[in-house]
């Protein structure tokens, strides 16, 4: 799924001591769901609970917090707009009076739209971008991705 590898690298940028200990940082899709309806595409949804595993994590948890939101302020953006105002869901286990493992659980959809290739060869996949929420209230500037590319570009996957 493209989203899991998305949140890996950008974690991996964001917070140092995963560039340094990559096997300190587990990314595992849990409850994997395929919504799909008979119509005229083969068009489809990837829905899973993404769980992000940090083991040994030292330091202020705000250190991880910020930068999934970000992460979701890009890929999930719906996240950040749920009544219950709860994007995702974490569990800790304290280790040590300084580092912990940490669980973040994130419910997830990727959309997926398949068309028949006009020759007959076959078909198509595309992943569409999750739209953008940027400009929903109006007075509200505050943005999470700011944090960390001001104002410059935000690119959390390899191109896309």
């Amino acid at each position: 799924m493209r989203k899991a590898d998305s949140l890996r690298r950008w974690l991996t940028a964001c917070v140092p001591e995963f560039k340094t200990h990559p096997d300190r940082l587990q990314i595992y899709l849990e409850s994997g769901q395929i919504a799909a309806r008979q119509s005229r595409t083969l068009s489809f949804v990837y829905q899973y609970t993404l769980k992000a595993l940090v083991t040994d994590f030292a330091g202020d948890a705000d250190r991880l917090v910020i930068p999934v939101l970000a992460w979701i302020e890009k890929e999930q953006p719906q996240l950040l707009r749920k009544s219950d105002s709860q994007p995702f869901a974490f569990e800790a286990e304290l280790l040590d009076s300084e580092t912990s493992d940490i669980e973040i659980s994130i419910d997830l959809t990727e959309n997926v739209v398949v068309t028949s290739r006009v020759d007959g060869s076959g078909y198509d996949a595309v992943h569409p971008e999750e739209p953008d929420f940027k400009d929903a209230f109006a007075g509200v500037a505050a943005s999470f991705t700011e944090v960390f590319a001001g104002n410059e570009s935000l690119t959390i996957g390899d191109g896309e």
